[in-house]
């Protein structure tokens, strides 16, 4: 049975990575404010959230103990917080390198795991975490040059309307949405008897609630399509999205939950390619075999250890 919970939540985990690498195609063609774009995820994500659930008739009345209330509406809070300081943290820095930056969560969830769920920090599990991150740093060819301009060459914010501020200010912002979207991974575990569905409903009403007055309804989209691409965004990329990522989320050990988030870089990489013609390069391909193998070596509990005796046997 346990095996097969994690089967379940690993197909579900990977398939919610994948529709999260599409979530800036969808971002970039509303051509919305990402205050715009975060608040009109949540209101359609809330109604997709609330339909299924009035009509699959998952709400009880034990789920409002203030207890279990205030845990989900907390992960609520660092859900969308982790949104706003992500999309925020563009404003300042490239995104190759906030992108970086932001999948440090996998190795905030390792070491969280390990001090507050007691998981296991093994050698191997530190090696293959390293090659995901290798893997990462290769899919956004990273170019040195730009870490050195953070700290060296006076920042030059995207937007006319932004303060002008350091890049050192963006890089923090993206590591504070890896720290916010690792408590979120968290507090979800935590409310593990909850459905995933309701867990999902109370958050993005709390995120309507927190995002109202940054909105500008002087900019709402004219185009029909425009509008289906929030539709879009708000119904599968969050309603549907967050249904298996937060069921994933209880059903995986946090190391496992770790590597899987690195389906997303991968994912984003190809986007770009089919949706904006963006070459990818040979480093760009073992950048996604580092992470694939990676991935895989956690998801089948490869080892040093059975790896030797594989070899020996094969001999």
């Amino acid at each position: 049975m346990q095996n097969s919970n994690h089967t379940i939540g690993s197909i579900e985990l990977a398939l919610a990575m994948v529709l999260s690498g599409t979530i800036g195609y969808f971002v970039i063609s509303s051509d919305q404010s990402f205050w715009n774009v975060v608040f009109f995820r949540c209101v359609i994500g809330a109604i997709a959230l609330g339909a299924y659930a009035y009509y699959s008739g998952i709400v009880r009345k034990d789920f409002f103990k203030p207890s279990i209330l205030l845990m989900i509406i907390l992960g609520g809070i660092t859900l969308v917080a982790n949104w706003v300081f992500l999309f925020a943290s563009f404003d300042y820095i490239p995104f190759s390198i906030a992108t970086v930056a932001y999948h440090m969560q996998p190795l905030f969830l390792v070491l969280a795991g390990a001090l507050l769920t007691k998981d296991k920090l093994s050698a191997a599990l530190l090696f293959w975490l390293g090659m995901a991150f290798i893997g990462l740093f290769l899919i956004v060819e990273l170019d040195i040059n730009e870490i050195r301009k953070l700290f060296y060459d006076e920042p030059k914010p995207a937007n006319e309307n932004n303060i002008e501020s350091g890049a050192l200010f963006g890089l923090l912002l993206a590591l504070s949405a890896a720290l916010l979207y690792t408590a979120t991974t968290l507090i979800t575990k935590k409310v593990g008897q909850i459905p995933s569905t309701f867990v999902a409903l109370v958050q993005v009403v709390v995120g309507i609630g927190m995002l109202f007055p940054f909105v500008d309804f002087n900019r709402l989209p004219e185009q029909t399509s425009q509008w289906i691409d929030l539709l879009i965004l708000g119904a599968v990329l969050t309603g549907f999205m967050y249904i298996i990522m937060y069921d994933s989320f209880q059903k995986l050990p946090t190391s496992l939950i770790a590597l899987l988030s690195f389906i997303y870089p991968v994912t984003a990489l190809f986007v770009d390619y089919f949706a904006f013609s963006t070459q990818i390069s040979l480093l760009q391909v073992v950048g996604v075999i580092f992470i694939l193998l990676a991935v895989s070596a956690v998801k089948f509990n490869w080892s040093f250890s059975s790896m030797r005796k594989t070899k020996a046997v094969s001999k």
